[in-house]
């Protein structure tokens, strides 16, 4: 692979990111690319180089960088305002289309991130349940909170269904309130929840955790196992509500 020069002022962005960003980077990648615009699938760096984009905004720029209608839209509604704190014709609207798309979305409520969206779901699970402890399925990502960040990538796994952090400042009293299970393994997962159902708010799961899609019968199974218990299902389908399918993973027959 041929070394691409750097200009000045790339050389310039990338001490600065070295000096004011925590490690150098947005947290991402650790490739010092200083992207500068993006159009379609492609990406240009400040120095000139060209790009092919896989990761598109690790997945919403799902149409490309800069599509025209998108651009339009966007300028339209700038010159109208943005953020209005309050109720609004668009909101109202883009949440109507949502509740017709997704057979579990009778409300919608919208948030900042898929981080607190997640804390949410576990938030109105355990207000409903009355209880504390939460079931997620080991390696699957939903989000960066507390409660998310157990069992995601452990360097030491436990024996399931123990939750191990996988990172430092989290209280050992969070990890008390998770349960890990392993994905697409129905029989230990129906196991878990038998022993502790007593003690469960709720399940949370990928429907297809990143490249991992479900095994034939892995997501209905889990459907009637909770339902079983009285137990809320969780579908967290940041990653594959509208780029799985319109609509989203439930439209393969199981509604959380």
């Amino acid at each position: 692979m041929t070394a691409r020069t750097r200009s000045a002022h790339e050389l310039e962005l990338v001490a600065k990111a070295g000096q004011y960003l925590a490690g150098g980077t947005l947290g991402n990648l650790v490739e010092d690319v200083i992207l500068a615009r993006g159009r379609g699938s492609r990406v240009w760096d400040v120095s000139g180089h060209e790009y092919i984009d896989y990761l598109l905004g690790s997945g919403p720029m799902l149409v490309g960088h800069a599509h025209p209608e998108v651009v339009a839209a966007v300028h339209e509604q700038l010159e109208l305002g943005s953020t209005f704190f309050a109720n609004n014709e668009r909101a109202i609207l883009l949440a109507e289309e949502i509740s017709k798309a997704m057979p579990c979305a009778e409300k919608i409520r919208f948030c900042s991130s898929g981080t607190e969206a997640t804390l949410y779901a576990m938030r109105v699970a355990r207000a409903f349940r009355r209880r504390d402890r939460i079931l997620k399925f080991e390696g699957g990502f939903h989000g960066m909170h507390d409660y998310a960040v157990m069992g995601m990538s452990p360097s030491a796994p436990a024996q399931f269904p123990a939750a191990v952090p996988d990172s430092a400042g989290i209280p050992q009293a969070v990890a008390s309130t998770m349960l890990v299970a392993p994905f697409n393994d129905l029989e230990t997962t129906s196991a878990i929840v038998d022993w502790h159902h007593d003690e469960l708010a709720g399940v949370i799961v990928e429907p297809f955790q990143r490249v991992l899609a479900p095994r034939p019968g892995f997501l209905a199974g889990l459907r009637e196992l909770t339902a079983r218990h009285g137990i809320p299902l969780i579908f967290d389908e940041v990653v594959t509500s509208f780029r799985f399918a319109y609509g989203g993973a439930q439209r393969s027959g199981v509604t959380p």
